[in-house]
């Protein structure tokens, strides 16, 4: 059993508390509205009245409110000393303030975590939930259990804030890429006069090629293997140079499939045509 405490109670740190002490640890709790701590109390988590009596109850802090700015902020008004405890923010932010967070506390010799939730609240503590986290070797070795309880995928990816920052710009490119793609092709369907009902019971027939789409990624671009693809770039450039066509004659907006055909283009007239689509992720250069 680990005592460890939960600083911000909002949806998702309640959500990590309560976990923690359905798993059997010592949690202290705060929030800065004293009333959200009574779940947590009635469950068995110590309600603490200060940010200073709850970094003082435990080594491993867990801190999720607005953002790393208010992290670091919290932290610049705590007066107990910090020194070897380690702080994991799970707020969020970009690169310039994880990095300020990073610095203030290894000032005052306390080691720093930075986890990114790749779940709602009702996931934390399933199998299948996944929390990344940067920082020390060292505190992942010592709480990786914890986080793990957590989620059951969670990992550590690196040791420098923008590591975190990176991958989370990126994964969210994916899942809004995918909205923002059902959303323009239902403005270029609307232009048509296709019923939007008909459109969305079409999309789950397309989720089967998105898979399709992840495993040819996951088999080409870690490894950089582009060569003999089933269908080149030259083909995904030619199919999106005719749904931009489409598009701008039904009067759609256009803006989302013309950065895709601009690229593919571009990678085609630099000799990279008979390659898989996904030598785009690569930075390659045509020859």
């Amino acid at each position: 059993m680990a005592k460890i405490s939960v600083l911000g109670l909002g949806s998702m740190g309640s959500a990590l508390a309560h976990c923690l002490v359905t798993n059997g640890h010592d949690v202290s709790v705060w929030n800065r509205s004293p009333a959200k701590t009574e779940p947590l109390e009635q469950a068995g988590a110590k309600a603490c009245t200060s940010p200073d009596d709850a970094v003082a109850a435990s080594d491993f802090v867990i801190i999720c409110i607005k953002s790393h700015r208010e992290t670091a902020a919290l932290v610049s008004s705590i007066d107990t000393p910090i020194r070897g405890k380690t702080f994991c923010d799970m707020s969020t932010g970009d690169t310039e303030d994880a990095e300020r967070l990073v610095s203030k506390l290894t000032e005052r010799r306390a080691d720093c975590m930075l986890g990114m939730i790749n779940a709602y609240p009702s996931g934390i503590g399933r199998d299948d939930t996944t929390i990344l986290t940067v920082g020390t070797s060292r505190s992942w070795d010592r709480y990786s259990d914890i986080i793990r309880q957590l989620g059951g995928k969670s990992a550590h990816v690196g040791e420098t804030p923008a590591a975190l920052a990176a991958l989370f710009a990126g994964l969210f490119t994916v899942r809004q890429g995918f909205m923002f793609g059902m959303i323009y092709g239902a403005l270029v369907c609307q232009k048509a006069g296709i019923p939007m009902q008909v459109y969305s019971d079409q999309i789950p027939a397309s989720l089967k090629l998105v898979n399709d789409y992840y495993d040819l990624f996951a088999k080409t671009v870690p490894q950089e293997e582009f060569d003999n693809p089933e269908a080149s770039l030259k083909v995904y450039a030619l199919a999106q140079e005719d749904a931009l066509k489409t598009f701008k004659s039904l009067g759609a907006p256009a803006e989302f499939i013309q950065i895709m055909y601009d690229q593919s283009k571009a990678a085609w007239d630099a000799g990279l045509g008979e390659k898989q689509l996904t030598v785009l992720a690569s930075g390659m250069e045509g020859s």
